[in-house]
């Protein structure tokens, strides 16, 4: 974003941060985590990214490419690295035997891009590597008027996939790097490249768009409410109505963001909370689970599952916690998030 750089963007992207966060905190609530925070969440992520890209910028897939590793693989395999050592000195040797999980199977996950064990929430960074890959050569090679479609079509072939014998659960080709979900998701990143102008005039210019858009997000919550009890990976219906579930709420998202900036304008701190947005997934659940920890053991067992109001509290808590040490890493190993000279140097 650079100069240019866009307050309404950030106040998007905090608030999607945010909601990662409380999709992840328990308890689990399966309408509210499936309708609500996910419809919210992922669709607007890949959006957003797909809002900052500009194939101009490339002279080559080459250089495109490598630019995207720096960015992506970097802090990808470092925090693993470093989550993965913890996980064999400490983390492994808590789990019950019965629960024991094979020492090489976080590293088997690494390098299919879904590293659940160690940093589940990095698949999301796995995906957007493969999409931007696939996206690139889509714009490259197709009429810009075909684009959108053409993404569309992606995605529905994924469907298709998911709804023969051979789900993308079996087919180790689809699993790598994420590119399954790549292409399921690919139609949000169309949507933020190809309509970037008419994203960028979306606001709370009248009733009658605030009306407008107060009632797609309804009408979207009212589609994910009905689908998210299929929610299965061998159910397409639930991936594929996701899709128009997304465009629905994405002009009220984007709306607000806007009325944000509009009413308090830049903040440093939501600015530096969305450039560290990779160490905010990286260590989100390690300080769910000591939160989580701590209140069992001098509250009650079950503290979290009983005030369903602490899921909304403990992300705030995490997002104050997680803070300083993306400032610590920041300032003191960038290299950890692919932001070193060496890294950056066009």
């Amino acid at each position: 974003m650079g100069k240019e750089r866009q307050a309404w963007l950030d106040y998007v992207r905090f608030f999607s941060i945010f909601l990662v966060i409380v999709f992840h905190t328990p308890p689990r609530l399966p309408l509210f985590d499936d309708a609500v925070i996910l419809n919210l969440r992922v669709p607007v992520f890949f959006c957003i990214s797909g809002f900052l890209y500009s194939i101009d910028r490339w002279s080559s897939f080459g250089q495109y490419a490598f630019h995207r590793a720096k960015q992506i693989i970097v802090p990808y395999c470092s925090f693993f690295v470093i989550f993965y050592a913890l996980w064999l000195l400490v983390g492994r040797r808590m789990m019950p035997s019965e629960q024991s999980i094979d020492v090489l199977l976080p590293v088997q996950e690494l390098l299919l891009g879904d590293p659940k064990v160690i940093v589940a929430p990095f698949w999301y960074i796995a995906c957007l590597f493969s999409m931007q890959l696939i996206y690139y050569w889509i714009e490259r090679l197709v009429p810009p008027r075909w684009v959108m479609a053409s993404c569309m079509g992606m995605a529905l072939l994924t469907y298709g996939v998911l709804e023969s014998p051979f789900s993308c659960e079996q087919v180790s080709w689809w699993r790598f790097w994420n590119i399954g979900n790549a292409m399921m998701f690919l139609p949000f990143y169309a949507l933020g490249n190809r309509f970037r102008q008419h994203l960028n005039k979306l606001s709370f210019s009248g009733k009658g768009n605030t009306l407008l858009y107060l009632f797609m997000a309804a009408v979207s919550m009212y589609v994910m409410v009905w689908i998210a009890p299929l929610q299965t990976v061998d159910y397409p219906l639930y991936l594929m109505l996701r899709v128009p579930a997304g465009f629905m709420v994405i002009p009220l998202y984007f709306a607000i963001g806007k009325w944000l900036a509009t009413r308090f304008g830049r903040n440093r701190v939501i600015e530096f909370v969305v450039v560290s947005g990779t160490v905010y997934l990286g260590f989100q659940n390690y300080f769910i689970a000591i939160i989580k920890f701590v209140l069992e053991r001098y509250l009650s067992q079950n503290v979290m599952d009983d005030n369903v109001w602490l899921k909304l509290v403990v992300p705030m808590l995490v997002m104050m916690l997680v803070y300083p040490c993306a400032w610590f890493i920041d300032r003191y190993c960038p290299w950890l998030i692919g932001k070193s000279k060496s890294y950056t140097r066009q």
